[in-house]
């Protein structure tokens, strides 16, 4: 049950091995509180060359990649140089061109909030999925999550090929190797991006949307314990689906509701695996929606 104002009256005890609680009964945050001064400096002292890698999906009315549920982005002009051409002045010699853009929050690069999903009545920190309402979500919008600066760790699964196979499932054993392989020591408020190969595939017309490779659900435990608190990568949903067991979106499930993980959607990596940089810092700032379920987010590294 629960009040009109989000309250709640949980359905039952916190999941296993979850984090509930461990900032505070009404935290809305989630992991995005291991980023502190520590988390930024580390960031920041993993910059190299001092230039910016855009991570973002280029914007283009009718295209990208998308869930079959959303609609591609549209964009309209209020006003263009066509209208002048057509006889309307210019003010004192000034003219200008206007626009808008339609856009799911989840239909570009985007950031999953801590309402974006929930089982059995409940998302992060117990709170009432009844607190999503069409007006919005009252509790865990996108709007507490606030701009995200730390440091990035990345792995590049398609680098010596054309990448992972439709629906490859990388287990957490895998992504310990692949952490220590890269040489890396995750530390509590890092950030982790995984390249799998989808995005380029899905640009040469050799992967679809009805299938990406990604992170198996014991991921989650291990993302857990190394304390990090965003997971980003270059496909739909940054786990692998459909999932081997069957079941829907599982390591959603255990990674935003139950430890508080954001994921980080539809990333462009191409440019960073190009760079081979393995970690930079890391800038991500979604948009002030409040009771927002998620945001399109320009994600920068600077190497």
């Amino acid at each position: 049950m629960t009040g009109g104002d989000g309250s709640r009256e949980p359905a039952g005890g916190p999941p296993e091995g979850s984090r509930w609680s461990r900032w505070g009964p009404d935290d809305e945050r989630g992991a995005l509180n291991l980023i502190g001064p520590d988390a930024v400096r580390r960031g920041m002292a993993a910059v190299r060359a001092g230039e910016s890698v855009t991570l973002g999906l280029p914007m283009i009315a009718g295209k990208g990649p998308l869930a079959a549920m959303r609609q591609p982005m549209q964009h309209f002009m209020a006003r263009d140089g066509g209208d002048y051409a057509a006889g309307l002045p210019e003010r004192a010699g000034f003219g200008f061109a206007d626009d808008s853009i339609l856009v799911a929050c989840h239909g570009t690069t985007h950031l999953d909030a801590l309402a974006h999903v929930w089982r059995d009545g409940q998302m992060w920190n117990g709170f009432p999925a009844s607190s999503v309402t069409s007006r919005g979500a009252s509790r865990c919008g996108i709007q507490n999550a606030g701009p995200v600066v730390t440091r990035g760790l990345f792995l590049d699964f398609a680098a010596s090929g054309p990448g992972l196979a439709p629906g490859e499932t990388i287990s957490a054993a895998r992504l310990a190797e692949a952490v220590t392989a890269a040489g890396l020591v995750p530390e509590p408020g890092d950030a982790l991006l995984l390249r799998t190969g989808w995005l380029s595939q899905w640009r040469e017309g050799a992967a679809g949307v009805d299938s990406c490779p990604g992170l198996g659900l014991d991921c989650a435990g291990w993302l857990r314990d190394q304390g990090i608190a965003l997971v980003g990568a270059d496909n739909l949903a940054v786990e692998s689906f459909p999932a081997p067991d069957g079941s829907v979106m599982p390591l959603h499930i255990a990674a935003i509701r139950d430890s508080g993980i954001y994921l980080l959607e539809l990333l462009d990596l191409e440019e960073l695996a190009r760079r081979g940089a393995s970690e930079f810092l890391l800038v991500v700032a979604p948009l002030n929606i409040v009771g927002g379920v998620g945001s399109p987010v320009a994600p920068v590294a600077v190497v």
